[in-house]
């Protein structure tokens, strides 16, 4: 790393902190309100979970977040979670995660998996099953709450007419022995993201299906893209490189589409300090709008390091607004919070 970068990175840390913190620029009082009352879509997202079933307190923090959107003024009709809903890919963590949002709340859960919930499997020695058996469960589990039976990594799901589609890992591809010989992925670190032919086409079929008529479609996936949301600045090498996969090519084929993405663990950011160092909690590029979620169970990096974070996304006829907050007191963080027009069909730009 370069003195230059480096002091870009520390200064953006610093100062982002300090701005989302300003008082009178920086909270509205603990009511998870929508901002206008024709909201057609109320949802509250988190990401980073890192659940360990031996560990209480993380479990706590969600249970604590699921309890805070039952009782929210303004009916919440989805919460999405965006990925890495354990620590170490293990089964009872795993286990922990469904039965939570399966006794703590009625309300539609959308959820994708992350590296830590499939390649982390056999991390720090917490297991002793591959990354195919990882996955697994992650479909196994998901189904099981959905009343589904999706073999796959990947689904839609609709909620208020509005269509999300997850996409994932699928552990796509085998490891080698010392006599490069195929073998079946072992367990130990692997952060990045594989994506089968059969994975694209579906979200591409998704997202002309659910954008034909206008509404906005919302895709979800634990990693970013590259260049996104200042992932190049915050944790570089993190995201889904446009030469491996053209998850960015099919976005943007289609109108109003939001990416929602967690994995950097990048903080709540206050919108002075995105434009500043282009790392931006929530940006709109070539049409498609992307958000960039903050770890809900871990501390952060940027912006507000704490633990509790998330965000409210409300649907409205013509835009959506993004709203950073804490979901442990309820606190919304007005400097970071933004707005996105809705295109119409058939308008022209």
């Amino acid at each position: 790393m370069t003195f230059s970068l480096f002091m870009t990175k520390a200064s953006a840390f610093l100062l982002s902190i300090f701005m989302t913190l300003v008082p009178y620029m920086g909270f509205e009082l603990p009511v998870m309100k929508t901002k206008e009352a024709d909201c057609q879509l109320n949802l509250e997202m988190i990401s980073d979970i890192h659940i360990e079933a031996e560990f209480p307190f993380r479990t706590g923090f969600l249970k604590q977040a699921l309890r805070a959107a039952n009782k929210a003024p303004s009916k919440v009709d989805g919460i999405v979670v965006s990925g890495d809903l354990t620590n170490y890919a293990d089964e009872p963590s795993l286990a922990k995660y469904y039965e939570t949002i399966t006794d703590y709340t009625d309300i539609p859960v959308i959820t994708a998996a992350g590296n830590h919930d499939i390649g982390h499997a056999g991390d720090r020695n917490k297991t002793d099953i591959t990354r195919n058996e990882a996955l697994a469960n992650v479909v196994k589990y998901q189904n099981a709450y959905a009343g589904t039976d999706n073999p796959s990594n990947y689904y839609s799901q609709e909620i208020n007419g509005y269509k999300f589609i997850v996409i994932g890992d699928e552990v796509d591809g085998f490891d080698y022995d010392e006599n490069g010989e195929k073998i079946p992925h072992e367990g130990g670190r692997w952060d990045g993201i594989t994506m089968t032919e059969a994975q694209l086409e579906f979200l591409d079929s998704e997202l002309a299906e659910g954008t034909k008529e206008g509404k906005p479609v919302f895709v979800v996936s634990h990693w970013a893209l590259d260049g996104i949301n200042g992932e190049d600045i915050i944790w570089d090498g993190s995201g889904i490189a446009e030469d491996e996969y053209p998850v960015r090519e099919i976005l943007e084929k289609y109108d109003n589409v939001f990416y929602i993405s967690g994995h950097m663990h990048g903080g709540v950011r206050c919108t002075g300090i995105a434009d500043a160092y282009d790392i931006p909690m929530a940006e709109q590029v070539n049409g498609v709008t992307y958000i960039s979620l903050p770890s809900f169970g871990l501390v952060n990096q940027y912006g507000l390091p704490l633990c509790g974070r998330g965000a409210q996304l409300e649907v409205y006829g013509d835009k959506v607004i993004f709203r950073p907050m804490n979901y442990l007191t309820g606190t919304f963080y007005t400097n970071s919070a933004c707005s996105f027009d809705l295109k119409k069909v058939g308008s022209v730009l």
